[in-house]
């Protein structure tokens, strides 16, 4: 269980990855594997990626914390390579996202299934803010209109990134998944390394949900 600690950041310190502020949370390791091979959408993704890696990102560290109104989930792992844009169909832009359950009984291997969503936060080296997108099954990602900052540092091994959003949706609620002080619920990561030539599918993620708690303070 992780407990989401409530700080004062009236100044909105904590969406920048490098803040001072993010020395006074307790970092968790995380575990990445490699999405199954048998959980691409087609029979093509299945078999372009027969004989190649996937999930090229084995680990990663997890802070989190909030101030009463906006959630801050800070990301970093080691990554020598920088990338920011597509090139030649091969290489695509590093991301990470941050993956919640909304309904209690969806799967995170599978994206969820038939009303049983997932609510996902994204970050991608290529784009100047974070989106945010809704699945329920393998291939079902579709924007649900909720507002969300994402800010990324290179650092001397990799990535520092952090991904934020209101603890109320201000999209489609349906949607999104449902934050409040007080609560507890689950949270997972996932990673893209854009020199492997990971993009939607394609990724590192953390194998189980994790147990949260948000503080009330």
């Amino acid at each position: 269980m992780i407990v989401i600690k409530k700080v004062a950041d009236t100044s909105g310190s904590m969406a920048d990855p490098q803040a001072a502020a993010w020395k006074s949370i307790k970092p968790t390791a995380l575990t990445l594997i490699p999405t199954p091979i048998g959980n691409q959408p087609t029979p093509y993704t299945k078999t372009a990626w027969k004989d190649r890696k996937i999930g090229a990102v084995s680990a990663a560290e997890l802070r989190v914390a909030h101030d009463g109104q906006t959630i801050f989930v800070r990301l970093n792992w080691d990554d020598i390579t920088e990338n920011r844009e597509i090139e030649d169909a091969e290489i695509f832009p590093d991301a990470a996202g941050v993956l919640w359950p909304i309904s209690s009984e969806a799967a995170i291997n599978t994206m969820g299934a038939e009303h049983q969503g997932v609510n996902a936060w994204q970050w991608k080296a290529n784009e100047e803010s974070g989106r945010s997108v809704s699945a329920f099954g393998t291939g079902s990602s579709e924007p649900n209109g909720d507002s969300i900052d994402a800010q990324a540092q290179r650092t001397a091994k990799g990535w520092a990134v952090v991904i934020a959003r209101k603890l109320v949706a201000e999209g489609d609620a349906e949607h999104s998944v449902k934050l409040a002080e007080g609560n507890r619920t689950r949270l997972g990561v996932a990673i893209w390394e854009g020199s492997n030539g990971e993009r939607a599918g394609y990724k590192a993620f953390t194998e189980n949900w994790i147990d949260v708690e948000i503080a009330t303070a």
